[in-house]
């Protein structure tokens, strides 16, 4: 197992990391490397992480396991940049976290060192951001999608698929193309809509004040929008690598709106409800399937 180890970006996933692999494993070295370190410092208080210290200041001497949890742009720039480094051990390997795989893979793959990074995903999160919203739970029987590239050795992606069963995880090995096709649907396109409900919602309503509407705002509004309030960071560093697949899987969507629209005009043009209820059959025919 990795004894020492180094967190690259403390927040909600890398806080929930550490403090999964403190709990599993109590003498690891954990160092925590931010943006602003200083904000880190309850971390080290609570005994989650040993030491703390700035991006600009990474120490690879010793470091057996780099984890990346930052977005995905900036993941980029750090992973090169850790391989790119003389001090770094010929056994360390490095991990990322990030929700899109194959611009990590293509932007190292040719690297000398590229059999060093194993590319991960926790299937995990929170519209919170920040170490502050770290937890156990987040982690606790989530999905990690691991996905190897051409020059990772199968030893290796076994020492990382152990890391991730320590901290009670799931484990599903794919290429990285396949990942970036399967969460456009499943990930990035919930969010997106989740924002775009927001937009359109106070669009509707612009000549209101946003506290009129708070009356009428039940659970369900909330539940559907409660992705809106992710981060732009790191959200938008998603959206942009994985374009194709998102803009894909939005047309999709776009075609889903229409036909449902069509139903209700034509619903309400012959003032036939059963057009209206086929289709929620329909779709709760699809949600009984996926829930069973």
């Amino acid at each position: 197992m990795f004894n020492k180890v180094a967190i690259i970006g403390l927040g909600l996933i890398g806080g929930s990391i550490a403090r999964m692999l403190k709990k599993k494993h109590q003498s690891v070295h954990i160092t925590a490397y931010s943006r602003k370190p200083e904000n880190l410092h309850n971390a080290i208080k609570e005994g989650i992480i040993d030491e703390v210290a700035s991006n600009d200041a990474i120490d690879c001497n010793d470091v057996d396991l780099f984890i990346v949890a930052t977005p995905v742009l900036t993941s980029i720039t750090i992973i090169k940049s850790l391989l790119d480094d003389p001090r770094l051990k010929s056994t360390a390997l490095v991990i990322d976290a990030g929700s899109v795989k194959q611009s990590i893979i293509d932007s190292i793959v040719d690297h000398k060192k590229a059999h060093q990074f194993v590319g991960c995903h926790p299937m995990a999160g929170s519209e919170k951001s920040g170490y502050t919203f770290s937890t156990h739970s987040i982690l606790a029987d989530a999905w990690v999608i691991i996905t190897p590239h051409k020059k990772n050795n199968n030893a290796d992606i076994a020492a990382i698929e152990k890391f991730w069963k320590l901290l009670e995880c799931k484990i599903h090995i794919t290429d990285a193309a396949t990942h970036d096709r399967m969460v456009a649907g499943t990930s990035h396109l919930p969010h997106i809509v989740s924002s775009v409900l927001m937009e359109s919602v106070f669009a509707f309503n612009k000549e209101n004040n946003p506290s009129d509407m708070l009356p009428f705002i039940g659970k369900g509004f909330k539940d559907m929008t409660r992705l809106a309030g992710g981060s732009p960071d790191m959200w938008a560093d998603i959206v942009l690598l994985n374009n194709s697949n998102i803009i894909a899987v939005l047309e999709d969507y776009i075609q889903s709106l229409t036909e449902v629209k069509h139903s209700i005009q034509q619903a309400s043009l012959h003032n036939d409800r059963n057009v209206l209820y086929r289709y929620f059959e329909e779709v709760q025919n699809k949600w009984n399937k996926y829930h069973a």
